[in-house]
């Protein structure tokens, strides 16, 4: 499997577990609730993991024991965290928008 599928795959877990930690956050009343923040940072924060945790999963675990492998599947590795990285703020964008007066709508 490429590295750029399992990019992208990582990627909407991570996307699956930034909004079950969203839905979780209760909503606040009062004049000045402190939820909408909440769910922001958590959503950057995974934005954040998203592409580290990739990167050191697939670098040490899921890398060719065939050296010219090995280094096609480095070279591409880095691409492939990128591509996942703008696949998950896209997707939460669009997520974002779609759900713009429920608990993701906080995200942008």
């Amino acid at each position: 499997m490429s590295a750029y599928l399992i990019s992208i795959i990582f990627a909407a877990v991570i996307l699956l577990i930034a909004v079950v930690v969203s839905l979780a956050i209760k909503f606040q009343g009062g004049a000045n609730p402190k939820d909408p923040g909440k769910r922001r940072a958590w959503f950057w924060i995974f934005a954040i993991l998203n592409p580290a945790l990739f990167y050191v999963i697939a670098f040490f675990v899921m890398k060719p024991s065939n050296i010219r492998l090995r280094q096609e599947w480095i070279d591409s590795l880095l691409v492939a965290t990128i591509i996942g990285f703008v696949v998950y703020i896209v997707l939460g964008f669009v997520l974002s928008k779609v759900f713009k007066n429920g608990k993701l709508g906080n995200w942008f």
